[in-house]
């Protein structure tokens, strides 16, 4: 598939240039022709309904097409949301959203890259990948001039975070993307976070585990106590996942870290190894639901909410508020801080920001790309970006210029709640830890600390180790080249750990599994993700 994309890209390069020349040709002949092909009368008429400041962005109504992906709680009437609405009004842009639903819009954007015939205006989440490919093909247009001059709100924030700036520049210089960004410190905490039943500890006699050692005697004692499901999770996933049980053996639940500037692939170390024999201990003694490799979240939090009394005494996410059922709900506390494993490691994550770098691209479709951007920029205003995080309807602005939260109403969960209004994280905004410090979360959850609070990233942030590898945008080649190797060599890694924690058999195994990843070129799939760190490095210091 990527040799027949390679090749059919190659021809379309070819016929584009031969029909360049032929009008090339056809411009020296022709004397009513400009010099550049355009239309002085169009261009003209453009420039004259266009305004660089000020409202409206344009003198008379235009229709941009917005292609993107939606929530399924939010819906897809995004120009009803109040959120749209404050940055519709009074720009005279129209919008017609051509969303689909998450599952979907890969293929959908998939197929419209590959047409090319039917372009939209602007995309929503695009991978890095076709950001930089797309990029530097022409389909999507380099925006850096026009942010310099017509956003001044997303310009005044990368100046706040050149960070983010760095993340959204590709390796030939340009910007071919506007960023969803949150750089509130709280977001470099992790959210998978480990919440036990604390009525199951009373019951089984038992304190808030501070050891790994300690997790498993609980879980044992809720299991011989007959109480339910002793831990529950979903394999591999981000905040449903075991992420919070690897900093106890001194790595991270990601691909890649990096530790003294030496990448690693951390299924690769022994790191991860002994992590896998802590889990096999869980799953063979039934402490672990059995169901993790099979299971999805909604399934997970089903398991959570759907009894008249708790069925499970602990599990991994965000927050106690996954769980639906207000009864017992707030029965789960958590230990907050990493465990300390049988080594002594007792370690999180300082994680990336929350950024997608690839949020928002204007393609070469697009007519109007400097009322495009400016709209864009609406985005980028403080109060509209501090709405479009936090939902405004969940907000309510309180002395001293801070919000309070707004409960959710009978009727909806939070999560329902929060994204009424706002599309949340399918679109652009940029959110800052001032942005952050607005909110004071105090009613939030009265006589329990919320993740979302300043005290649980300061209880934290002494255990938080600076090894996640850094967002970089990399150069094609690298792309391909990780293409080749990750998804064979992350397959097989996925196949592995699964039997060895449903069967057993690491020790005897771990060998011969890492003389297979390297048959399948872990060392160059490893190799590309340590140049691009260097790059990233040297990039830094020139800042």
């Amino acid at each position: 598939m990527r040799k027949w994309k390679k090749s059919y890209l190659t021809l379309m390069v070819v016929i584009s240039a031969l029909l360049l020349l032929f009008v090339g040709c056809s411009e020296e002949t022709d004397g009513n022709n400009n010099a550049d092909g355009g239309n002085d009368n169009d261009n003209t008429s453009e420039k004259e309904n266009f305004n660089a400041t000020g409202l409206p962005i344009v003198d008379e109504e235009i229709t941009i097409r917005v292609a993107g992906s939606y929530d399924e709680r939010t819906g897809t009437e995004w120009n009803e949301l109040e959120t749209f609405q404050m940055i519709n009004e009074g720009t005279n842009v129209n919008i017609d959203w051509e969303l689909a639903p998450g599952s979907d819009w890969s293929e959908k954007r998939n197929l419209m890259l590959a047409g090319n015939a039917d372009l939209p205006d602007v995309m929503l989440t695009v991978p890095s990948a076709d950001v930089v490919v797309n990029g530097s093909h022409g389909q999507f247009i380099p925006l850096e001039d026009l942010i310099d001059e017509y956003a001044p709100n997303l310009t005044a924030f990368l100046d706040e975070y050149p960070e983010v700036r760095r993340a959204i520049t590709a390796p030939d210089g340009h910007i071919y993307s506007l960023p969803l960004a949150n750089m509130a410190e709280y977001k470099r905490s992790d959210g998978n976070t480990l919440w036990i039943n604390t009525t199951w500890l009373d019951e089984v006699g038992k304190e808030m585990p501070e050891t790994t050692d300690e997790l498993y005697e609980v879980l044992k004692a809720f299991k011989d106590a007959d109480l339910g499901l002793p831990l529950t999770a979903v394999y591999d996933a981000s905040t449903e996942g075991l992420g919070n049980l690897f900093g106890s053996f001194g790595t991270l639940d990601e691909t890649f870290i990096v530790k003294e500037d030496e990448v690693e692939f951390v299924r690769a170390t022994d790191e991860y190894k002994e992590v896998v024999k802590y889990l096999r201990k869980l799953f063979e003694e039934g402490l672990l639901d059995q169901e993790i490799f099979s299971q999805e979240v909604n399934q997970m939090i089903s398991k959570l909410s759907s009894g008249d009394e708790a069925e499970v005494g602990a599990f991994f996410s965000w927050s106690a508020d996954r769980i639906t059922n207000s009864d017992y709900k707030w029965d789960y506390e958590s230990p907050i801080v990493p465990l300390i494993g049988p080594d002594g490691d007792q370690v999180t994550g300082f994680k990336n920001p929350q950024l997608d770098v690839g949020k928002f691209v204007i393609t070469d479709a697009n007519e109007h790309p400097e009322a495009t951007i400016r709209w864009a920029d609406r985005a980028y205003d403080p109060e509209v970006s501090f709405a479009l995080r936090q939902g405004p309807n969940r907000t309510e602005k309180v002395e001293d210029g801070k919000y309070e939260i707004v409960e959710a109403p009978e009727g909806y969960t939070s999560g329902e709640w929060r994204v009424k209004e706002t599309p949340y994280n399918r679109f652009i905004y940029g959110f800052s830890n001032e942005q952050q410090e607005m909110l004071d979360l105090s009613n939030l959850k009265e006589g329990f600390l919320d993740p979302d609070s300043p005290e649980w990233y300061d209880l934290r942030k002494d255990y938080m180790e600076k090894w996640l590898y850094p967002q970089v945008l990399f150069t094609k080649d690298q792309y391909d080249g990780i293409a080749r190797y990750e998804t064979d060599i992350l397959d097989h890694t996925d196949e592995m750990t699964a039997k060895w924690i449903t069967e057993g058999g690491i020790e005897d195994e771990w060998d011969s599994y890492i003389d297979t990843l390297n048959k399948m070129g872990l060392e160059d799939y490893t190799e590309i993700y340590q140049e691009g760190y260097d790059t990233y490095i040297e990039n830094s210091e020139e800042d």
